[in-house]
C-alpha cells in the first residue's frame, strides 16, 4: 500500500484488531476507535468514541487529520446489537442497532469524504452479515436488517462517490480469533472446513480493496466466509 491513514470503527474488538494489525502491516497509519480502546491493538493510536454520537465522531476524524494530515481508508466495523425475537424488540433496541450500524457508518463517511476527496482518493469498507443475505438465523431478524441497511448505502455511495474516485464495498464475514465462541456446526456448514481469521483473511481482504490492487472494485460485497455463501 502506499501512503495511508486509515480509521477504523470498533477497532479494539476481535475483527477489528485482526484488520488494525494488517493494516498496520501493508504500511499504513491505523486509528482505531472504540468505547474501549485500551484493547486496541497494533495502531498508532486509539481514540475513545461513541459512534452513535455525532460531536464524538467528528472530534475523532479531526483529530486524524489534524495529527496524520488527511484519511485514505475508513472501515466501519463498529455495531451493537442484542439478538432477540422480533416479537420482543423494543423501539430502544431499533435504535440502538440502527444508530450504532447503518447510521454511524453513513456519519463516519460524510466525515471523511471530503478529505479523501482532497487527495484524490480514498476507500471505504462497510461490514454486512450473511444473517442478511441469508436470513433465518433465530433472534437476529433486526440486527439482519441493519447490515442490509449498510450494503444498501455502500451501493449508493459507491454510484455516488466514483466520480470522486472514492471506492466502497462492504464485507461479509465469517471470522474470530476464538474459535471456541462459535458453534461446531457453523463451522460444518463452510466447505473450506475452519472460520477466518480476523488478521489474514479479513484484513487480509481489507489491504486488498485499500490498496492498488483493488482500484477498480467498488459496490461490491465480498463474502470472506470460506465458502458458506454457497448454502445462501
Amino acid at each position: 500500500m502506499d501512503t495511508d491513514v486509515a480509521i477504523v470503527t470498533g477497532g479494539a474488538g476481535d475483527l477489528g484488531r485482526g484488520v488494525c494489525r494488517a493494516l498496520t502491516k501493508a504500511g499504513a497509519t491505523v486509528v482505531a476507535l472504540d468505547l474501549d480502546p485500551s484493547r486496541a491493538d497494533g495502531v498508532e493510536r486509539a481514540l475513545r468514541c461513541d459512534v452513535m454520537d455525532p460531536a464524538a465522531c467528528a472530534a475523532a476524524v479531526e483529530e486524524v487529520v489534524r495529527d496524520f494530515g488527511g484519511v485514505s481508508t475508513l472501515v466501519n466495523l463498529a455495531q451493537g446489537w442484542n439478538k432477540m425475537p422480533l416479537l420482543e424488540v423494543s423501539d430502544a433496541e431499533m435504535r440502538l442497532v440502527f444508530e450504532s450500524g447503518p447510521m454511524a457508518s453513513l456519519r463516519m463517511m460524510q466525515l471523511c469524504h471530503p478529505y479523501m476527496k482532497a487527495r484524490g482518493g480514498g476507500a471505504v469498507i462497510n461490514c454486512a452479515s450473511a444473517s442478511g443475505t441469508q436470513g433465518g438465523v433465530r433472534g437476529e431478524g433486526v440486527y439482519a436488517g441493519a447490515k442490509e441497511a449498510i450494503r444498501g448505502i455502500t451501493k449508493h455511495a459507491s454510484v455516488e462517490w466514483g466520480p470522486d474516485n472514492i471506492r466502497v464495498n462492504v464485507l461479509c464475514p465469517v471470522a474470530t480469533s476464538d474459535p471456541n465462541r462459535w458453534p461446531p456446526t457453523v463451522i460444518d456448514r463452510i466447505p473450506l472446513g475452519r472460520l477466518g481469521d480476523p488478521e489474514t483473511d479479513v484484513g487480509g481482504t481489507v489491504v486488498f480493496l485499500a490498496g492498488p490492487s483493488g482500484s477498480f472494485i467498488t459496490g461490491r460485497t465480498l463474502f470472506i466466509d470460506g465458502g458458506a455463501g454457497m448454502y445462501r
